[in-house]
C-alpha cells in the first residue's frame, strides 16, 4: 500500500477561502492563480467543460475577476485535505445586484495549493440580492 499523503493544515485551507472571495471581487487573477499548483484543474459550474493547468485557469477568472462581487456566507468545512465553503456571487449595477448561492469543493496538496476546484451552481436559483448578500 502507498503512503498517503500528508495532508494540509486546515487553518491554510480556511485561509485560503478568506483570500479567495476578495482577490476574485478585487480581479486579482494573479493573486488567485498563486494558489493553484501548475496542474491544478476546475470544474465551475459541475457539469461543464474541465479546465486543466495554469493557462485555462487563468482564462477563466480573467473572464469574470473583477466583474462580479464574492463573498463566503458560512464556515469552511475541512475534512484531510478537502474542503468545502458557501459563498455568494453578486451580478449587476450596485443595488440592483442579482445573487447566486455557490458551493465551493476544492482539494488541496499537502503545501495547502489548490489541486481542484468544483462549483455547485445554476443559474435557474439566480436571485435578488438582499443586505444580507451585500454584507
Amino acid at each position: 500500500m502507498a503512503d498517503a499523503q500528508p495532508a494540509p493544515d486546515p487553518n491554510a485551507i480556511r485561509k485560503i477561502y478568506d483570500f479567495y472571495p476578495d482577490m476574485l471581487s478585487k480581479g486579482d487573477v494573479d493573486g488567485i492563480l498563486a494558489l493553484y499548483r501548475d496542474d491544478a484543474w476546475i470544474e465551475d459550474p459541475i457539469g461543464s467543460e474541465l479546465r486543466k493547468g495554469k493557462d485555462a485557469v487563468r482564462e477563466f477568472y480573467a473572464a469574470s475577476a473583477g466583474t462580479v462581487k464574492m463573498r463566503l456566507t458560512g464556515p469552511v468545512r475541512v475534512a484531510g485535505s478537502e474542503a468545502a465553503a458557501p459563498l455568494v456571487v453578486l451580478m449587476g449595477p450596485e443595488g440592483e445586484e442579482q445573487a447566486l448561492d455557490i458551493i465551493s469543493v476544492m482539494t488541496f496538496d499537502e503545501n495547502a495549493k489548490i489541486k481542484s476546484m468544483r462549483a455547485y451552481w445554476s443559474f435557474d436559483a439566480m436571485r435578488k440580492a438582499t443586505d444580507e448578500d451585500r454584507g
